[in-house]
């Protein structure tokens, strides 16, 4: 899995190599800044499922500090029926990771991200 942080404070993650993805999310957290992590890859799709199995579970492992950098993990889909359709399926992640996890409309993705880096993290996790 590969992580793009050109976009600060969207960072963007993708399937594609190479794999960068614990090195640049350890210096995120070191920084300290609110960001939101980004992805148009559903769950399920082709990639390393070895990478994705431990990407899971190093989220996991830090929740704690990544309840107060990641504003959110949002799944960006191009149809507003999917995206609310899948919602109800990734919202148990929200409490696993730390953090809220959602599927948006590419067309509400701008708003949503504003609203979250916006929220405190003790609201956007209650």
């Amino acid at each position: 899995m590969h992580i793009a942080i050109q976009e600060f404070p969207r960072i963007w993650i993708s399937n594609a190599s190479p794999s960068n993805w614990k090195q640049e999310l350890e210096a995120l957290l070191d920084q300290g800044k609110r960001f939101v992590l980004l992805t148009r890859e559903l769950p399920g799709q082709d990639g390393a499922d070895n990478d994705k199995e431990e990407f899971s579970q190093w989220l996991k492992d830090h929740r704690s500090r990544l309840s107060v950098c990641c504003a959110a993990s949002l799944v960006v889909v191009s149809n507003s029926l999917i995206a609310f359709s899948l919602n109800a399926f990734v919202a148990p992640l929200s409490e696993k990771f730390g953090f809220p996890v959602r599927v948006v409309h590419e067309d509400d993705l701008d708003a949503q991200i504003t609203a979250f880096l916006a929220a405190s993290p003790e609201v956007a996790n209650s």
